[in-house]
């Protein structure tokens, strides 16, 4: 589970899976302990917060960038119609919460 939020926690956003080609190992290997971009499709990305909270800003660039109204995070940008960039922290498995010791000395 890959989650985020902006600054207030007014609004919080998580995607469910990444695929292998939308991050690399490395990148996935280090991210239970920071943030780190990656483009998914829009579909994918879940967004929790008053439909109120979520501001559209169009640049020059053709980007719209999806901002909170409370606090200005930027949530995700819009490349395209599909896809969007999204900066999110791994939040662990559903499986198997609690740490495994199968081995107890």
């Amino acid at each position: 589970m890959y989650r985020g939020s902006c600054s207030c926690h007014t609004i919080q956003f998580e995607i469910d899976h990444i695929g292998e080609l939308d991050a690399d190992d490395e990148t996935l290997t280090h991210s239970d302990t920071s943030k780190f971009s990656v483009t998914v499709e829009k579909e994918k990305l879940v967004i929790d917060g008053a439909p109120s909270s979520l501001a559209a800003l169009h640049q020059a660039n053709g980007e719209t960038h999806h901002v909170c109204n409370v606090c200005g995070s930027v949530i995700f940008v819009e490349h395209s119609p599909r896809k969007v960039v999204v900066e999110v922290t791994f939040s662990g498995h559903d499986a198997l919460a609690e740490p495994h010791r199968q081995f107890m000395l």
